[in-house]
């Protein structure tokens, strides 16, 4: 029992230092699209329901490039999570879209499109044992960064290295298929495509600080050898969300994310992060 509690305190100590270090090094805000698949897990013990989080935004202005320069911005973001939990299994349904126009009503300054989103299925079986399986698949663009398209399918094992009433700490791996198109400006072959069959890894954990502010994360590691270049392909990537509630139904959040590639199929800029603050609607 003294280990038991001992090891739930660092969790605690340890998990809210991590969150509060990202949000204090993420000065800029911005768009991410990092999954977290926790957000949309729930109390384990329950079944046979569906939950959810929803939520739409929608914005219009303009910032003076010059005299008679204006830009004009519209900016229009969606997310929705939806789960159906089982006696034995669950399944999640993730979705996140996004996207700004720029100069939308000028006919002299050419218009700007940046669209990023991306839908993510997965099925967890077995859900309360300490070692259950899973398979996903995922859908994903991101024309700001030239990534056309990009489709992945796989399944691996989650095992729980921790589970109590306020926190709880998983780790899961497995093999995944992904294939990417890129558009790279610098080639006259603007579109480039990969095929590659990676490992795919992540540690997650929630954290329940009191009744009315929680937090939780995913740390994923992701590798595989590429023919192309003789080498591996490394990605990193990480989602911490802070969140307080402010009624039964609404919460504020506050999510950071980033991401980070070794090899990117196309010269792009290799760690990108973002940093996002909302309400968010729980049914």
């Amino acid at each position: 029992m003294l280990l038991k509690s001992l090891s739930e305190h660092a969790l605690y100590t340890i998990y809210t230092f991590a969150v509060l270090l990202l949000l204090y090094f993420a000065p800029h805000a911005a768009q991410g699209q990092i999954l977290n698949i926790e957000r949309s897990r729930v109390d384990p013990d329950s079944a046979g329901y569906f939950t959810g989080t929803g939520g739409l935004s929608f914005s219009m202005f303009n910032r003076n490039a010059g005299k008679d320069n204006p830009n004009n911005y519209l900016q229009l973001t969606f997310n929705g999570d939806l789960a159906y939990i089982s006696e034995k299994h669950s399944y999640l349904l993730l979705n996140y879209y996004n996207y700004l126009l720029v100069n939308y009503d000028s006919e002299e300054l050419r218009n700007t499109v940046a669209s990023t989103g991306y839908s993510h299925f997965r099925v967890n079986f077995m859900r309360k044992k300490r070692l259950s399986y899973e398979l996903f698949a995922q859908t994903q663009a991101d024309k700001a960064r030239g990534l056309e398209f990009r489709t992945l399918a796989g399944g691996g094992v989650r095992y729980r290295v921790l589970r109590s009433q306020n926190s709880s700490l998983y780790v899961g791996t497995g093999f995944m298929h992904e294939h990417e198109e890129w558009e790279n400006p610098e080639l006259e072959q603007r579109l480039i495509a990969a095929n590659l069959l990676k490992s795919t890894n992540y540690v997650s954990g929630k954290v329940k600080l009191n009744e009315q502010v929680s937090t939780e994360g995913i740390v994923y590691y992701q590798f595989g050898y590429d023919d192309a270049i003789s080498r591996l392909r490394n990605r990193v990537s990480g989602d911490v969300t802070l969140q307080v509630r402010l009624t039964n139904k609404f919460s504020f959040k506050t999510n950071f994310s980033c991401v980070y590639e070794d090899e990117p199929i196309v010269p792009v800029t290799r760690f990108v992060y973002a940093i996002s603050n909302g309400i968010q609607v729980q049914f």
